[in-house]
């Protein structure tokens, strides 16, 4: 036997012992199941996954232990009996068959805490990256191993629940793991870690602009929203939609090169130091838009940067506020980012070398489809240099049309915006794991019409019942995070689609015990449907899950209307669950003798709000954007909650 041969044979041999469970059919877990693992305290620890048919399963974590038999399709499931706060642990997973281990699966580094799931669209999921401006040094300095992170990855699925979800696993809050997952979910995870003193999960699951059919079972979609399952049913087929996304990638691929190759812009090197721009229109960014009509295609603007001795040469970072839609950014003709759609803020890094001493030029090459090339008000504009030194950009731009194009052919491929979507794709597979509460953010997708603004509440009750029975827990706790402030304010009252789509979540909340309003209404934006301080959202989820999840009654949470009567003079009361801060309060209006609203005085005084008129409808911060809307708590200074009632 040759040297070389006995050596191979060695590495076979070696081989087949270290994977020795892969051989013998070992045990196979979903990656929530993963090594640094929470599992939720004071809960039963239900734990699945597969294995070869008729095998027997032990599973152990701590002192807890249980067994069974996988099933025909390989499927298991066991439950541990509830444990308190601890670890780390290690959870074991063997298999056995006619009393010979088979395989066996350690999973490492798992503790005992609690178990937060975040769900919803984009503000939901709006990650630390996109908020870090606001939020810099916290997230600097916050690394924090006792905070565990899982993010969901987006999956959309039609045609039945995946057997699992795609992940990284879970990874301990630093910002590098942090930099895409959800700033609520981070600063939700850092508050309660705080809190409670306990190792504490926090599960995301989001994709942005899904709408709430998208994440209900079949049935339900079904029985509230006929055509919305009918429809997903259409494209619950794997082979229409592989030929549909071929076709559109194809589509696509040609379009954007029909774009570059007969943009002038591209062609004529508009972006460059050298070019003539003199005769080039002039245009303020701040009266918006810079076109008047929709179109596709391409549009430039361009402006000259002057840039001391002291600074030329150095990295710098440019800010171009918020743009709609796609852009591409160069500094003396060279590109230094680029952004595919229009919310994202546009913060670019300028390398050492390009910027030179004098005249610069910015250039901007907007990428339109369908919409109005704009600059969005009130964004940071600037160039900021390592010392702090600062140059503000001007909102005077040269301005020239690119290329105009037709509409890029596409069939309706986004599967994530059709019923159950992401109910089978990112939720069912996470189930039946132990949850200690979660937190809804969504509602921007469903305000097109009047309809969906009104049926929202049939659908959120049916959401939150039919998870709770998902997740096997009939006490499972809900922040349902009311839509924030956005767009232009209103002094007159306003029918606001955006106001009846928060009543149906505050009335879906007021008859669900287990479940509350988490009001965002002063911490939106007007220029901005994905505000930033998610940080004080996060800590309002917080009072609500210390209430509803820990039992701490004593907790008051935003103002809620409970009576609203009339009052033998010319007076309505509102009577509010708490004091309020007293003296004159905005934003109250009553309903008339004509049948429309009308802004009338209010003061508060103790737990009632004491309105100057007849009427018999009363509705509060009724509008897109209610930014006079001062009601508040004595207590907390938390905002009341908006809301449409009759009087009795």
């Amino acid at each position: 036997m040759t040297l070389r041969y006995r050596f191979l044979t060695l590495c076979a041999f070696l081989f087949l012992f270290c994977h020795a469970s892969w051989l013998f059919g070992a045990p196979r877990l979903p990656r929530l199941f993963s090594d640094g693992m929470v599992v939720q305290r004071l809960k039963p620890t239900n734990v699945w996954g597969w294995a070869d048919a008729g095998e027997q399963v032990v599973v152990q974590l701590g002192k807890r232990k249980a067994s069974a038999v996988a099933g025909t399709d390989g499927r298991w499931r066991v439950q541990l009996e509830p444990q308190k706060a601890g670890g780390p642990f290690t959870l074991l997973v063997t298999t056995t068959k006619d009393g010979a281990t088979t395989g066996q699966v350690a999973v490492s580094d798992v503790y005992v805490g609690d178990v937060w799931l975040c769900s919803g669209q984009s503000n939901i999921d709006t990650h630390i990256e996109r908020v870090y401006p606001q939020y810099p040094d916290e997230i600097d300095e916050n690394v924090n191993p006792r905070v565990r992170l899982f993010r969901v990855e987006n999956e959309a699925a039609l045609d039945a629940p995946r057997d699992d979800v795609r992940s990284r696993g879970w990874l301990p809050l630093a910002k590098d793991n942090a930099w895409h997952f959800s700033a609520i979910g981070y600063f939700l995870g850092l508050r309660m870690a705080a809190e409670t003193g306990v190792v504490q999960g926090v599960i995301q699951s989001s994709w942005g602009g899904t709408p709430i059919e998208a994440w209900l079972p079949m049935d339900t979609v079904a029985a509230i929203v006929p055509v919305a399952a009918a429809e997903s049913r259409l494209y619950d087929d794997p082979e229409l939609t592989r030929l549909a996304s071929q076709a559109n990638a194809r589509a696509a691929a040609r379009w954007n090169q029909l774009l570059q190759q007969c943009d002038p812009g591209v062609s004529g090197q508009w972006a460059d130091l050298a070019f003539d721009d003199r005769g080039w229109a002039e245009a303020d960014q701040r009266a918006l838009p810079l076109r008047h009509d929709p179109f596709c295609g391409t549009y430039w603007v361009r402006q000259h940067i002057h840039v001391d001795a002291a600074h030329a040469g150095q990295a710098a970072h440019l800010e171009v506020g918020t743009l709609v839609d796609a852009d591409y950014t160069y500094v003396n003709g060279r590109e230094v980012g680029h952004t595919g759609y229009r919310y994202p803020p546009r913060r670019y890094s300028v390398p050492a070398g390009l910027l030179r001493e004098g005249d610069n030029v910015l250039a901007v090459r907007f990428v339109n489809r369908d919409s109005q090339p704009s600059f969005v008000d009130a964004k940071p504009y600037r160039l900021t240099f390592a010392d702090g030194y600062r140059i503000a950009l001007s909102p005077l731009w040269r301005v020239h049309d690119g290329v105009q194009m037709p509409s890029q052919p596409a069939m309706p491929t986004d599967l994530q915006y059709k019923a159950s979507a992401e109910w089978n794709g990112m939720l069912s597979p996470l189930a039946p794991f132990a949850l200690a509460g979660i937190v809804w953010y969504q509602g921007e997708s469903n305000t097109e019409t009047t309809d969906q603004t009104v049926r929202y509440e049939r659908e959120l009750t049916a959401l939150m019942h039919s998870w709770r029975s998902l997740f096997r827990q009939p006490d499972l706790p809900f922040a349902v995070v009311q839509l924030a402030g956005f767009m232009a304010p209103s002094a007159v009252p306003q029918e606001s689609l955006w106001a009846r789509l928060r009543e149906s979540q505050r009335r879906a909340v007021a008859a669900d015990p287990r479940a509350a309003i988490v009001v965002a209404l002063d911490l939106g934006e007007a220029n901005d449907i994905h505000p930033l301080r998610k940080k004080e959202v996060a800590e309002r989820v917080a009072m609500v899950f210390d209430r509803l999840a820990f039992g701490k009654n004593d907790v008051l949470l935003s103002p809620q209307p409970v009576e609203v009567a009339l009052t033998p003079g010319e007076q309505v009361v509102v009577t509010f669950d708490q004091p309020l801060r007293e003296g004159v309060v905005h934003g109250f209006e009553l309903l008339g003798a004509d049948g429309t609203y009308v802004n009338v005085p209010a003061e508060a005084r103790g737990c009632q709000v004491i309105l100057e008129g007849r009427g018999r409808g009363v509705r509060y911060a009724w509008k897109d954007n209610p930014v006079e809307a001062d009601c508040r708590a004595r207590a907390t200074a938390l905002p009341a909650v908006p809301f449409e009632l009759t009087a009795d």
